[in-house]
């Protein structure tokens, strides 16, 4: 989970990069920290603009007490700090800045804010607040084999973490490679010189400081320039077709009774697939931009209530080309029918990345400190190592009664099935 958001997380900072001789620093940033997933890091995300005026806009009553309490708690945001090993690895918590709207509801309490901690560990995932004593665990590899559909037939799960990390490395290299190569010109990318950042560890770095300034019509072009970047690039080309036979090779292990085929046939049948895609996509955009200009689509949003969009990053990268700070800051302006006046609404994040290569150790909770939804549906007592005072409470037993329904219609389909069985 970790190591797919890292890598979605990275694939979207290369739209924002282009290659411009100022923003050239932040692109070989994106790929140098691919290859060092190890740091901590602290950041905040928040709402911002006008928030509180969203109720009256859609022709709402003004918000109670707990509904100002939401708006509030939106504003205030989260704040996140942690540590990464790896891409496979890592520690999480957040704070939610205003919690007076749990606290309204009965699920939190204490003087402390409210909280949650989260644990990755390869397949693993343990979550848990202050409040509980033990962790949940989300574990994929819990339910043991997965079955075919005759209910018969199943793959290993060893295989199936197999073509996972395969799948997922094979996406990583392929980020490292186009990210190296992207072309975009940036409008608006400014190089302001080396600029002093001080850590939440109290270490100073002196980082460069590129500013970069996105508004509608340069998105549109983005979108337009990466899109036909792609249908003409043999590595993006490459990666859909390696991507497409290991998805096919695992099709055929879960469902073997749709037959098998050789591994030049999984690739020419994917060569083909991907080679007639890439075709009609080629020619859906040469016709679509003929007709449609970015200052016409732009035009187009306007008339569909979508005004304004304004996107501000500020990235500062130290001199080993690590991301040691990164802000955004994105508004749009929009105004639906039912609006009675535009509104603008935004959301800022700020995140610090330090300690590279040498990120904070911790412990990972062992087996038996965390319960899975199937230890929960054994012994429906466990369900109190949640605090009734807490949200992981809702949480937990939210996972039991999914498990509950989901065993009941188990249950029903065997009785049904030996009913109509001769």
């Amino acid at each position: 989970m970790w190591k797919k958001g890292s890598a979605l997380l990275l694939a979207g900072m290369l739209v924002l990069t282009g290659c411009a001789g100022e923003a050239s620093l932040v692109r070989d940033s994106i790929v140098a920290s691919i290859d060092k997933p190890n740091y901590d890091f602290q950041g905040t995300l928040k709402l911002t603009g006008d928030v509180d005026k969203l109720p009256e806009a859609f022709g709402e009553a003004t918000p109670d007490k707990q509904g100002q309490a939401i708006l509030s708690a939106m504003k205030a945001g989260v704040t996140v700090k942690g540590s990464q090993l790896d891409l496979k690895n890592a520690k999480v918590q957040f704070e939610v800045n205003d919690d007076k709207v749990l606290r309204d509801n009965k699920l939190w309490t204490g003087d402390k804010k409210a909280s949650v901690e989260l644990v990755v560990s390869d397949d693993k995932v343990f979550v848990k607040s202050p409040l509980d004593s033990k962790y949940l665990l989300i574990d994929a590899n819990a339910s043991g084999a997965l079955t075919g559909v005759n209910g018969n037939d199943k793959v290993n799960p060893a295989k199936l973490k197999e073509y996972q990390d395969k799948m997922n490395q094979l996406t990583l290299d392929f980020i490292k490679k186009y990210v190296g190569k992207y072309g975009y010109k940036l409008a608006d990318a400014k190089n302001l010189g080396i600029e002093t950042v001080t850590l939440p560890n109290g270490e100073k770095v002196e980082a460069t400081h590129v500013t970069v300034k996105i508004d509608a019509k340069e998105l549109v072009k983005m979108f337009f320039f990466t899109a036909n970047d792609a249908v003409a690039s043999q590595d993006v080309k490459a990666f859909a077709i390696d991507m497409m036979v290991l998805t096919n090779s695992l099709t055929e292990e879960m469902y073997p009774e749709m037959g098998k085929t050789t591994e030049a046939e999984k690739r020419a049948n994917a060569e083909a697939t991907i080679t007639e895609g890439l075709k009609e996509a080629k020619a859906w955009l040469d016709e679509t931009g003929k007709v449609y200009t970015p200052e016409k689509i732009v035009e187009e949003m306007k008339k569909e209530g979508f005004h304004n969009l304004a996107w501000n990053l500020d990235f500062y990268v130290d001199k080993n080309k690590m991301p040691v700070h990164q802000k955004s800051d994105l508004s749009v302006t929009f105004q639906a029918p039912e609006m009675k006046q535009p509104l603008t609404i935004g959301l800022f994040a700020d995140q610090y990345a330090y300690n590279f290569g040498k990120a904070t150790k911790y412990d990972v909770p062992a087996k038996d400190a965390g319960l899975t939804a199937e230890d929960l549906y054994k012994d429906e007592k466990a369900i109190n190592n949640f605090s009734d005072k807490g949200f992981m409470r809702l949480f937990a037993q939210s996972m039991l009664d999914d498990l509950k329904w989901q065993k009941e219609l188990e249950a029903e389909w065997a009785e049904e099935l030996e009913t109509t069985t001769p």
